[in-house]
């Protein structure tokens, strides 16, 4: 660990230390300290990159309000050093850290027999998820990490964000920034990608969500992103789906010739209210 690099991270990102000490006050505090100087340690990138990011991280952070702990942004911006440096890509940093959540990390790799790996997985003590086993190809079991939902935005398409043919520009940077800022990315996945149809109405989303498909369109505004941020948020803290809120009635259609459930699905205007309050506070 090179201490100087430390101390030049200055009195606004000081490190929190007791009588000269280092203080973690978790384990996975120190691991991802660890990390982070030994990758620059290794020359993966220059530590002042990971020290621009932690500045971005914490002003960020006081901005909206965000009480979370050092050790939270600094996390944060490890992982964004890693992205935006191709070490790995989003796929695999969620598949690791999902790996990690549910346990089945140092547990899947060992196995000499199918039955061998079916009792470890069951009767894992570290973790109370329900166990979703799929056998790769190679015979490898992987526990397939299973989330509420995942919004989807043609970015790439024949028509999304082609302003040359009129299109308005789709906000790529804005839906990955909030989806990374509200801290959600372990519950809904988000898919920056190719067409979705249907092409006249362009900028088009779909989000799936407890067994809901809500297809949104003309997507091109900042008030519009943050609004269907806001309104999975609302459905990630109610643990439920939720109805559109009437900032997305207008942006919402239906696609396909059958419809899912919930017409009857209690109202939500108490969690609106709840997440729109907390962004507000934040601004």
């Amino acid at each position: 660990m090179s201490d100087r690099r430390i101390e030049d991270l200055g009195d606004s990102l000081t490190v929190p230390r007791k009588n000269g000490e280092l203080v973690f006050e978790a384990p996975w505090e120190g691991r991802v300290f660890g990390m982070t100087v030994a990758l620059s340690d290794g020359e993966v990138y220059p530590w002042n990159d990971f020290r621009d990011r932690l500045v971005a991280e914490i002003t960020a952070a006081e901005e909206h309000g965000d009480d979370s702990g050092y050790y939270e942004r600094w996390l944060a911006s490890f992982e964004r050093l890693l992205l935006d440096s191709g070490v790995v890509t989003a796929d695999e940093l969620d598949a690791r850290t999902a790996e990690y959540a549910t346990g089945v990390y140092d547990e899947h790799e060992h196995y000499e027999t199918t039955s061998d790996a079916i009792a470890s997985l069951t009767r894992s003590p570290h973790t109370s998820a329900v166990r979703n086993i799929v056998w790769r190809a190679d015979g490898e079991p992987i526990n397939v990490f299973r989330r509420p939902g995942q919004l989807f935005v043609c970015a790439t398409g024949c028509c999304c964000g082609h302003t040359e043919r009129g299109h308005a520009p789709v906000p790529e940077e804005l839906y990955h920034r909030e989806w990374a800022r509200r801290r959600i990315r372990h519950k809904v996945h988000l898919s920056l990608g190719g067409c979705l149809g249907p092409c006249a109405l362009s900028n088009v989303a779909l989000l799936l969500f407890a067994g809901h498909q809500i297809w949104f369109h003309s997507i091109a505004g900042d008030e519009q992103v943050v609004a269907i941020y806001d309104y999975i948020e609302a459905m990630v803290r109610a643990n439920r789906y939720l109805p559109p809120p009437p900032a997305l009635t207008s942006q919402v259609f239906d696609v396909f010739d059958w419809s899912g459930p919930g017409a009857d699905a209690p109202s939500a205007e108490p969690v609106y209210r709840e997440v729109l309050a907390a962004n507000l506070r934040s601004d």
